[in-house]
């Protein structure tokens, strides 16, 4: 037989008055006998509590009605429970307030107290409070039923017509997903909307260069600063490193012909052949600068490498849209271009998943499309 919770507020519980004078108030939870306790961090005078109310200060009514509705948002988490056939005990309902993963609990604090626990990288922890204020935005104070398939439809229309950018719009519905996926291992949600919302795949709209335009950059005469941009920019074409990770590269990651490190985005660990890779390009350029550390330790910030890489790329003709990431895109793409298993490219780029991997598969479709139009034309 269901035994419903009863609430209360109880005024210095412990008897002990701070320095100022003043108790705590508390919510009091009973059940068959037994109590939990739970802070509201509100502080009064003796003679500003009687029976249950504030009085004899000039904010009475409104800390009243702040202390009620403190009992009534714990109150509400019990009553979901119920609705869901769930008879609640005092220590499901002290976790459940607390650790916000109740059917009753907003999605941007159950996000927060996921994530937080959670061990996942710090860039990765910035992307999911980004998702949480963002939705903050489009509905604010959303419980975690609330997010239903309308709402994920709405939201994703929302972020369309917010003018967010198409692989942001992707990244941001796989963070809730997975959001979503731990609200449902909490039992917290019977099913995961987005078992019926197919999200889109990302779009790679950054540029790559083709063999050709590679050749051009190698053979390229340059002197100073530029000469070793265009190496640094190499180096991430024959090994798929980011710019953060090209910068930080020491001489110990290289050891018997492999280039071992954890990636410093994702904290992946990769393992590249570079004696196989682009016939071993990468060991002349560490001969010509004697060591990998001479070259990547004083390239300069990302935004001024790639204002030098725009200019020395004109000079070859490759369009504005090449950015040193684009070496990144090179790599994955030439190396998929050279039937290179997907799977062995996910591993040599430190991709968790295949699937972003097979952005790079779309980027030769369309480029294989592209040229076929262009014959039809002629």
């Amino acid at each position: 037989m269901l035994t419903k919770v009863r609430y209360k507020l109880v005024y210095n519980r412990s008897h002990r008055l701070n320095r100022l004078g003043e108790g705590l108030v508390e919510i009091e939870c009973s059940q068959l006998g037994r109590r939990i306790y739970f802070t509201t961090h509100t502080y009064l005078l003796p003679g500003q509590f009687y029976r249950g109310s504030v009085i004899n200060t000039p904010n009475a009514k409104g800390l009243n009605y702040a202390l009620y509705k403190m009992i009534q948002d714990i109150e509400q988490v019990e009553l979901e429970y119920i609705k869901r056939g769930v008879e609640v005990n005092l220590p499901m309902l002290k976790e459940a307030v607390r650790a916000h993963i109740s059917p009753a609990a907003k999605m941007s604090e159950f996000g927060v107290q996921v994530v937080e626990q959670s061990d996942r990288k710090h860039l990765t922890k910035q992307n999911y409070q980004t998702l949480l204020n963002n939705m903050e935005k489009f509905r604010k104070g959303s419980l975690i039923t609330d997010i239903d398939y309308q709402y994920i439809v709405s939201y994703d229309k929302w972020l369309r017509d917010s003018g967010i950018a198409h692989n942001t719009r992707i990244s941001r519905l796989h963070l809730l997903r997975a959001l979503l996926n731990e609200a449902k291992k909490r039992d917290i949600i019977s099913t995961n909307p987005f078992d019926r919302f197919r999200i889109q795949q990302m779009i790679s709209k950054k540029g790559y260069l083709t063999f050709e335009q590679l050749h051009k950059l190698e053979r390229l005469t340059l002197y100073g600063n530029e000469d070793k941009v265009r190496d640094a920019f190499l180096i991430g074409c024959y090994t798929g490193l980011r710019f953060s990770d090209i910068t930080t590269l020491r001489d110990e990651h290289l050891v018997n012909g492999w280039l071992t490190r954890n990636m410093g985005k994702t904290g992946y660990m990769v393992d590249i052949p570079i004696n196989e890779l682009f016939g071993g390009k990468l060991l002349q350029i560490i001969n010509k600068y004697g060591t990998i550390s001479s070259l990547t330790k004083s390239l300069g910030s990302n935004c001024a490498v790639n204002r030098t890489l725009r200019s020395i790329l004109d000079r070859i003709g490759v369009d504005n849209k090449i950015t040193f990431h684009s070496s990144r895109h090179t790599f994955g793409t030439l190396l998929v271009q050279q039937h290179v298993p997907i799977t062995t490219i996910q591993k040599l780029l430190g991709h968790q998943k295949v699937t972003t991997t097979q952005i790079y598969s779309e980027v030769d479709r369309r480029a294989i499309t592209n040229d076929l139009k262009k014959l039809t034309k002629k």
